[in-house]
């Protein structure tokens, strides 16, 4: 993982919570096409990095992102390749770790970890919720990626 961005999951924790309810003037609304989840789980790891955009996962505009940036599988594909995240335990995941939910088919919604420990607290985009207990959520399967 050369050259990689520190991650302040304070601060990915603190904008999660400022924008939850919100949508950031600076970033497109993903919400009309398919959903904005990624695109706020992105946008919380931008805050908690230290600005320096990747290969393979970037955003200057809504016509020029990466499918990293607006799609749940290939944010998680992308940052378990790049080396940014690993798999770990829900109950073991930080602030400002990412929850990947699973349908039983596909990786549905992504959500950002707000308060951890068994059942922790999410905020999440598309249908936006702030301090949601993960287990509101009806998922087959959870994934924690806890970001490196």
């Amino acid at each position: 993982m050369r050259d990689a961005p520190s991650y302040d999951r304070n601060s990915a924790a603190a904008y999660a919570r400022a924008w939850a309810l919100h949508r950031n003037p600076a970033f497109g609304n993903f919400s009309a096409l398919g959903g904005d989840c990624a695109n706020f789980a992105s946008q919380c790891l931008w805050a908690g990095w230290d600005k320096r955009m990747a290969a393979g996962w970037y955003y200057r505009s809504m016509t020029d992102r990466t499918p990293s940036w607006s799609g749940v599988r290939f944010l998680r594909r992308w940052l378990l390749e790049a080396g940014r995240a690993e798999i770990c335990d829900v109950s073991e995941a930080e602030p400002g770790d990412l929850v990947v939910l699973w349908n039983g088919q596909r990786y549905y919604h992504v959500t950002v970890i707000l308060r951890p420990g068994a059942d922790p607290l999410v905020a999440a985009h598309t249908h936006d919720v702030l301090n949601r207990a993960l287990s509101a959520y009806g998922a087959a399967a959870r994934e924690a990626l806890h970001v490196l």
